[in-house]
C-alpha cells in the first residue's frame, strides 16, 4: 500500500510539472522528485523513436572523431531548460536537427540546468555575419535578446553566431543563434527561435 501511495505521489508531481508552468525556483525540486519517471520516460521515448526509425543524429564530428553527447530535455521555461544527466558547467548545448545554439550549462546535477539566450543573465560574445563580412558583438539576453556592436553599421538581416574560441571553427554551423530583426533605440534586436527539441547535443560533457 505504501508503495502504491508513493507511486501515485510521484505520478501526481510529474504530471503537475508537465501540465503547468512551474516557477524556475521550484523546477529543480520537481525534477529531483520525478527523476525516476523522467528516466523511464527517456528510455521509453528512445525505444519509440527507434521503432519509428526517427533516431536523432547524436554524433557531431571533429575531423574523424565524434564529440558531444545526446541528452533528453525534461522541461523548459523562458530563461532556462533542463536536461537529464550530468554535464559540465560552461558546456554548450546545441540543437542536433536544426543545427543551432540553444544555451550554456550553468548547473550540473542529475538534472542539469541550461541558461537560454532569453535569460537576463545571458551576456555573451557573438559574431554577426552576412555574405561578405563579419563583425564582433555582444548579446544581452532578455525576452527579446539585444545585440550591441562597436561598428557604426546597420546589421539588420545579418546572422548571429555564438562566438566560442574553443569550438567556433569546428562547430560554426551549429552555433547559429538567430538573425538581427532591426534596430532599437540603443541596440539591435534579435529574432531567435524559442522552440526546444526533445533531444539536444552537449559539447563538453563530464559524465
Amino acid at each position: 500500500m505504501k508503495r502504491l501511495i508513493l507511486f501515485l505521489l510521484f505520478l501526481t508531481v510529474f504530471f503537475l510539472n508537465e501540465t503547468f508552468n512551474v516557477s524556475e525556483k521550484l523546477q529543480p525540486l520537481f525534477y529531483r522528485i520525478t527523476f525516476p519517471f523522467l528516466k523511464l520516460r527517456a528510455t521509453a521515448q528512445e525505444v519509440i523513436l527507434r521503432l519509428q526509425n526517427r533516431v536523432y543524429p547524436g554524433d557531431v564530428y571533429l575531423g574523424y572523431s565524434t564529440v558531444g553527447n545526446l541528452f533528453f530535455v525534461t522541461g523548459e521555461g523562458e530563461d532556462y531548460f533542463y536536461i537529464l544527466g550530468e554535464a559540465k558547467e560552461g558546456a554548450i548545448v546545441l540543437d542536433p536537427l536544426e543545427k543551432r545554439f540553444l544555451g550554456i550549462v550553468v548547473e550540473k546535477g542529475p538534472i542539469s540546468k541550461v541558461m537560454r539566450v532569453f535569460s537576463d543573465e545571458f551576456v555573451e560574445k557573438v559574431r554577426v555575419v552576412n555574405d561578405r563580412e563579419s563583425v564582433v558583438g555582444v548579446v544581452k539576453g532578455g525576452h527579446v535578446p539585444r545585440l550591441s556592436i562597436i561598428e557604426d553599421i546597420d546589421v539588420t538581416g545579418w546572422k548571429v553566431y555564438f562566438e566560442s574560441e574553443k569550438w567556433n571553427v569546428a562547430f560554426k554551423e551549429y552555433l547559429f543563434i538567430g538573425t538581427v530583426a532591426g534596430r532599437g533605440e540603443e541596440y539591435f534586436l534579435l529574432n531567435v527561435t524559442r522552440d526546444i527539441p526533445d533531444r539536444v547535443i552537449v559539447i563538453g560533457v563530464v559524465e
